[in-house]
Order: structure tokens, then sequence, then C-alpha cells
């Protein structure tokens, strides 16, 4: 059942930084927050509305990370515009997302080291603020970049690169956190050191992604890779020429 309307909680004050050259940009959903059982509960309410078959719940879930309507797109080329409508309406109506256990101790500590910090969403932004308003985590981050704000979206390296921009910062400088394949290749696009983000991934994805090179397996691994520069600057193996 759709319940639970969407309530903010008051943010507690946030410990003012040092000064520091080293930021962190992260994704979202299923990076900070574990959204994604309220996506399916909103997906499958997408499904029952519009009678789709489970092709199309596998659709859903294999074009994780990007926009809600590129996946619709995916799914339903000549009637996406009726899914997406039919999911904001459901996820409107569910509750927020839980913030992962230890992503506020993180946050913490990386405000106390002046790590600056910044959000890249494939969401819209005012979804992103919201929930972390209500999760507490918005004071913490310098930069939220929501679907509309920069074009084209992730895959694309663009929103990645304004983030990176609007922190004052550098793509050497910059550690990018997501945990989905589309957050790896916007990484990749951007030259940008990336770390997969595996603490709320579930086990076919976990034995998809094996094999990228910097896999955190709990957000307190975060900080020490925030604080180190990677060895080429970006982080990623230089193809053979």
């Amino acid at each position: 059942m759709l319940s639970n309307p969407r309530t903010v909680l008051q943010t507690p004050p946030v410990e003012a930084p040092k000064s520091s050259n080293r930021g962190v940009v992260f994704d979202f959903d299923g990076t900070l927050v574990d959204s994604y059982p309220l996506i399916e509960q909103a997906f499958a309410h997408v499904m029952r509305t519009h009678q789709l078959s489970d092709a199309a719940r596998q659709l859903f879930r294999q074009s994780r990370g990007l926009p809600l309507p590129e996946q619709m797109k995916l799914i339903a080329p000549d009637a996406w515009e009726e899914l997406v409508c039919t999911y904001r309406e459901a996820d409107s109506r569910l509750g927020h997302a839980k913030v992962f256990r230890g992503i506020p101790t993180v946050m913490r500590n990386l405000r106390r080291e002046g790590v600056r910090m910044g959000v890249v969403s494939c969401k819209r932004r005012v979804l992103v603020e919201a929930e972390l308003e209500a999760t507490q985590l918005k004071a913490y981050f310098d930069v939220i970049i929501g679907f509309e704000d920069v074009t084209p979206p992730k895959p694309a390296p663009e929103p990645l690169l304004a983030a990176i921009s609007r922190l004052g910062l550098t793509r050497a400088t910059t550690l990018y956190v997501g945990d989905s394949p589309v957050d790896l290749q916007t990484g990749r696009a951007a030259r940008v050191r990336t770390a997969l983000a595996t603490w709320g991934l579930p086990p076919d994805f976990r034995k998809e992604l094996q094999n990228h090179r910097l896999r955190v397996l709990k957000p307190s691994e975060m900080l020490a890779l925030a604080l180190l520069k990677s060895p080429n600057g970006n982080g990623h193996k230089r193809r053979a020429s």
C-alpha cells in the first residue's frame, strides 16, 4: 500500500570545515540512501496500472542509474510519458528512503577534514534536496545537481564535470562515488577517479561489477580514498595506444 507522505526533518548544525583542495561527488540513489526498495515499489505500481510483463521489470532493473524518462522509453517507446506520470504519482506517496548506515559519520568526518562535497543524480533536484533534508544530510553538500540542471545527463560526463567546477576542484583532486554501471561510465567519460559503492548492491549487480578496480565495501572506506591522490590522476586504467 502506498502511504506515509513525505516529511522534512530539521537538519542539525554542521561543523565548519577546514580548508582543503579535496572533494567527493556522490551519486544519490543506492549510494547515500537505500532507495531501491521504494523504487521497486513504485515501479510495481506502474506494472499493475499498465499491465506490463516481467520483461519490463528486467529492463527497468538493467537500466538502473539512468534518468527515469530514459528507462521508461526503453520499456514502452510509444507510451513512456504515461509510465513516467504513473511512476511519479506513486513515488510521491511513498515515504523517504533510509540513509545507509555509516553515511552520516562519513559525512561528518569528510567535513571535518575540509573535503568539499557534491551530489550528482539523474533524479530531479527538488526530490534529491527533499530526501537530503529528510535524512539530515543536505547541509554537508556544497553542490547538488539534478536531472534538469545539466544536459546531457549521466552517463555523459557533463553533470559530474559541472559539479567539480562548481566545487572549485579539478578532476585529479576529486573522487566520484556511485553504485551503478551508469556511474562507472560517467566517471570513465569524465576521467575522474571513481569508487564503486557496493553496500547497497544486490548479489547479481555485485558479480556484474566485480572487476572495477576501486570497490568500496563500506562507507567508512571512503575517507581514506578521498584524501589520497590517484597515481595517474584519475584512477582509471590507461588504454593501450
